[in-house]
């Protein structure tokens, strides 16, 4: 019984000291204290025993990132925190595939961050699984997206958050535009091609009510009550106060 004790107080003083110097504030400290001082050597055990035995079993941190300072997590705390309990942030990175000799691959100058990286693959590699349009033959009337089949066509804000990442303006322009609900840009489009083999965004460019998915969203707004600039000029334009303050 004595040994259990000892074991359990070894293993709640390394946890407590690690969430101290992770949460200077001790709230997180605090909070397991509170849950363990419930618990009897027999429900603490049982609780260990399910929580090593399970890999996806955590401790979790409470932070507040747009709180209270003493509340955020630093990444000097982190280096304290792993320090303690032995656990190397840097390494030295061993890179064979961009040497010319795998067997004497190159390493990093100097000792880096090493940590896990999660990646999503945003792109869809299987045909019929794709969520673009794959035919504009029939169109909505009002927000001139397609329907039928390619109904459930569409980008996403991080498909566009990547492409504005690698400088992919003009491909942007041309899913959410000619190849959007723009049906006027995209007839241009495809007469240019027809005539000369080739377009240029800039050349079959058309105004903003050729755009049925901002012309629609402007009505709603004033549906509600409220008027915006997404087509025409706000109320509240700096033009028109400075045309009513009488300056420049």
């Amino acid at each position: 019984m004595a040994d259990v004790k000892q074991k359990r107080a070894r293993i709640e003083k390394l946890l407590y000291n690690v969430l101290s110097l992770l949460d200077p504030s001790k709230i997180n400290m605090q909070k397991y204290q509170a849950m363990f001082a419930k618990m009897s050597d027999a429900q603490f055990s049982k609780w260990m025993e399910s929580f090593l035995a399970d890999p996806k079993s955590n401790i979790r941190v409470d932070i507040e990132e747009f709180g209270s300072d003493n509340r955020k997590i630093k990444f000097e705390n982190v280096e304290k925190a792993a320090e303690y309990i032995g656990i190397p942030l840097f390494e030295y990175v061993y890179l064979p595939h961009v040497s010319s000799d795998p067997n004497h691959p190159i390493r990093t100058k100097e000792k880096v961050l090493v940590g896990y990286l999660n990646i999503k693959r945003p792109q869809q590699l299987v045909t019929k699984k794709t969520g673009y349009v794959l035919s504009d033959a029939d169109r909505d009337e009002q927000s001139g997206t397609a329907k039928g089949e390619s109904r459930g066509g569409t980008t996403t804000g991080v498909e566009n958050e990547l492409l504005a990442g690698v400088g992919a303006d003009k491909v942007i322009s041309e899913l959410l535009g000619v190849r959007g609900d723009n049906v006027k840009e995209y007839d241009n489009m495809l007469e240019s091609i027809s005539e000369t083999g080739s377009v240029k965004l800039e050349d079959i460019k058309t105004n903003k009510f050729d755009k049925p998915t901002l012309l629609k969203t402007d009505i709603l707004f004033m549906c509600m009550g409220l008027k915006t600039d997404i087509v025409s000029e706000s109320y509240y334009s700096t033009k028109k106060i400075r045309d009513l303050l009488g300056g420049d």
